[in-house]
């Protein structure tokens, strides 16, 4: 026995046999993955931008954009699915039982606000101590640097969950990501409420803030926090595109020039900063990518005016110019390669806006 069931031990919510199977599967391609670029793997789940990777592309994407689009939120008041799931929670504060469909497509149920949780992602953990739940956190990846507090909490696994160290906690909610569904499985068979969390995009940053804010009984916080985030975004991409200039960009996510193409949370963010995203085309001979690997030579064919480094892999830029194949690039000429704070940048989580800010301010110096 786990020893950490819900009132009753009954599963929290039943998931459809389509859903099950696609949890399986992408637990399957995530261990498979993680055994060839597991150095990748443990940087992307630093700032949570890998589950687009294991995702791939054509079906399974389309169906994380549709559930992200789909997730929705009702209180014990109504039964009724609606759209505007903030508005129908946010002036319940602390309702409960509060049913919430996470972004796999699982409909949770929490029975009593949630004193013990446990976060198995740097992304979960930032919106939870925003939305004001921070010292109900029992348990958090070992990857998560922020804020500060998460330093002296228990860990659960890195890129992937620590099953046994998850239930040494006994939470009553963990909220996890679509890379240790498997792993978590244990705990959602004996009827503790798992969310599994996979925003492909800023309408599912918003959407999975929303949620989580109703399943620790914070719906107000999470509609408050939404909105700024979207005010915040707003006056930052105005201000870029009235610079009436489209620089063209190569964002590494690692030293290996792996970057962010079509489709991939990243672009989605360089479309709100006007410049071009010279990866934003696809692998040159196959099908477009969200995420995929650039050759020394299609980066030099395409030129960038600029080229972005992580800071988590770069501690200089100087690591990138050095490199001879890349000495006639434009953006090596001009001294336009940046080491930029990546984390936040790339993690989907509350602290977005600030990440936007980075990339505007990095790419369009002049208005910032």
């Amino acid at each position: 026995m786990l020893g950490c069931s819900a009132p009753g031990g009954k599963p929290a919510g039943r998931r459809s046999q389509t859903s099950g199977r696609r949890s399986q599967t992408s637990g399957r391609r995530f261990s498979s993955i993680s055994r060839v670029f597991p150095s990748l793997l443990r940087l992307m789940l630093a700032l949570l931008v890998f589950v687009p990777l294991l995702g791939g592309c054509g079906t399974d994407k389309q169906a994380t954009a549709d559930t992200t689009a789909a997730s929705t939120i009702t209180t014990a008041a109504t039964t009724e699915t609606t759209e505007a799931s903030a508005e129908t929670t946010g002036t319940s504060e602390a309702t409960f039982p509060v049913t919430v469909t996470d972004d796999a497509g699982n409909t949770v149920t929490i029975k009593a606000k949630p004193v013990r949780i446990v976060s198995t992602a740097p992304a979960n953990t930032e919106t939870l101590f925003a939305l004001g739940a921070g010292d109900r956190v029992v348990g958090v990846n070992s990857l998560d640097n922020y804020p500060p507090e998460v330093a002296n909490l228990p860990k659960v696994g890195d890129y992937q969950a620590n099953t046994e160290a998850i239930v040494a906690l006994s939470p009553d909610l963990v909220v996890g990501y679509s890379g240790n569904e498997e792993a978590l499985a244990p705990l959602q068979a004996q009827g503790v409420p798992v969310l599994i969390m996979n925003p492909a995009n800023l309408e599912g940053i918003y959407t999975d803030i929303n949620a989580i804010g109703s399943a620790v009984g914070a719906p107000a916080k999470a509609t408050e926090l939404v909105e700024q985030i979207k005010a915040d975004i707003a006056r930052i991409s105005q201000a870029a595109q009235a610079t009436g200039t489209k620089p063209k960009v190569f964002y590494a996510l690692d030293n290996t020039l792996w970057t962010c193409g079509p489709g991939s949370f990243v672009d989605e963010l360089l479309s709100l900063v006007s410049v071009v995203n010279v990866a934003a085309e696809g692998p040159s001979g196959s099908s477009a990518q969200p995420y995929y690997q650039f050759t020394p030579e299609q980066l030099v064919a395409a030129d960038p005016d600029i080229v972005l480094l992580p800071g988590s892999v770069y501690k200089s830029a100087d690591e990138f110019t050095a490199d001879p194949r890349f000495a006639g690039l434009k953006a090596v000429k001009e001294k336009r390669v940046l080491v930029i704070d990546d984390v936040l940048v790339t993690r989907p989580g509350p602290r977005i806006a600030e990440g936007l800010r980075i990339l505007a301010k990095a790419v369009h110096p002049e208005a910032f």
